[in-house]
This record gives C-alpha cells, sequence and structure tokens, in this order.
C-alpha cells in the first residue's frame, strides 16, 4: 500500500523523527529505509532499544501512527497509473487484495481518501498478522482469503522486505522505485518506476495464466 498506492513515505519519516525526539533518540534516513514495510512495533522495538518496556514500545508505536495520519490526510494522493491500473483489473475480473504491515486506521484512511476501497476483495493489516514482513503470513492469508494459490497470485511492492515476503509466500513480485532503487529490489521477478509502466499482458505473462480480451 504504501510505496505503491500512493508516496506516504516522507510523511512516515516525519512521524518517525517525532516519535524519535519525544524519546530523546535519533534516528537516520538509512535506518528508516531499511526498515520501511515492517510493523510499526518491532520497528520502534529496534528504535528504542532493550530498556523500555513492551507496553511503552506498543504505546509509542501507536502514537507513531496516529501521527502519520494526523498529517498524511489532507495530503493522498495517488502515485501514476493507480487508479486506472486497479479499474482495469477490476474490469478483466482479477481478484485484489491489499497486504499492508500497517494498522487498519492507515489503510482505510487511504484507501477512502484514494476512493479505491471498493474494489479491494480482502484488505490485510498488521493486525491481522503475527509475523510481518520480511515473514510471508500476510500474502498467505490474503491468498487463502482470496481463495487463489499463491503461485497465481502477484505481489507489487516497494520495500526489500515486501519482495522478500513474497518470495517465501511463492508469489511472483513486480517492484516499484518509489522508496528504493533498483539495486535493492533485485529479489523482484520486474521492476519498474511505478504503475503506470504496467499493462495486463506483463501481468498475466508473470504468473502464466490467460484472459479474455474483451
Amino acid at each position: 500500500m504504501d510505496g505503491v498506492l500512493a508516496d506516504t513515505g516522507p510523511v512516515h519519516l516525519k512521524s518517525w523523527i517525532m516519535i524519535a525526539n519525544e524519546l530523546g533518540i535519533k534516528i537516520t534516513k538509512k535506518f528508516f529505509e531499511e526498515t520501511f514495510g515492517q510493523q510499526s512495533i518491532p520497528i520502534m522495538r529496534k528504535l528504542a532499544g532493550p530498556n523500555i518496556n513492551q507496553l511503552e514500545i506498543e504505546k509509542f508505536a501507536a502514537l507513531k501512527e496516529k501521527y502519520y495520519r494526523d498529517m498524511v490526510k489532507d495530503e493522498i494522493k495517488p502515485l501514476p497509473g493507480v487508479i486506472s491500473l486497479i479499474k482495469l483489473l477490476k474490469e478483466k475480473k482479477f481478484k485484489l487484495a491489499i497486504g499492508s504491515s500497517g494498522p487498519p486506521e492507515n489503510i482505510d484512511l487511504l484507501l477512502n481518501g484514494l476512493k479505491i476501497k471498493q474494489y479491494f476483495d480482502v484488505i490485510i493489516s498488521a493486525k491481522d498478522v503475527k509475523k510481518g514482513k520480511p515473514a510471508p503470513d500476510v500474502f498467505l492469508i490474503a491468498a487463502k482469503r482470496l481463495n487463489i494459490a499463491p503461485k497465481r497470485c502477484l505481489v507489487i511492492e516497494d520495500a526489500p522486505v515486501g519482495l522478500e515476503a513474497a518470495k517465501r509466500a511463492g508469489m511472483k513480485s513486480i517492484a516499484l522505485t518509489t522508496t528504493h532503487n533498483k539495486d535493492e529490489l533485485s529479489n523482484a521477478d520486474f521492476v519498474c518506476p511505478d504503475l503506470s509502466y504496467l499493462n495486463v499482458n506483463q501481468i498475466t505473462e508473470l504468473i502464466n495464466i490467460k484472459y479474455k480480451k474483451n
């Protein structure tokens, strides 16, 4: 979702800087980039270290997400190609799912802001998954709820941890260079700048299926 449907990365970074400042911790851009795509509680634990108890970690992680939502609500815009590709895939009877490391509130805010929630058959959030990316759970749960075999699923990601999760799930993947450069996305089967570079033929070739053209 983040970095695929909308360019929310800069706002996430701002919210992490805010929470790090409250804790008296310096957060680097490298740390942010390496952990982008993971769930906020494990990231908070890595950031804060072992001396803060779990309840505090969870409280600060929730506060970080609140800061994010407060800032992003007026800045939600789709990345190039998002709306047209989603509509085309639904027209061609593809099933669509969100497999996000974010909380349900973040997902609802973004999908409602883009007015695309109705196009998704399944939505999986951090609340549904015990082990976050790079574990494959989020994508395997999505596939199960869609009733589609993993080998017939395609994951579109922007983060290395998401691509690793897709690989472990036995799914093909497309990477977008919205938050990471091409060299960091080598796990993907195909890499492009954004969804405007994709078409249905490329997708069906990757998952080896045929569809009716009219």
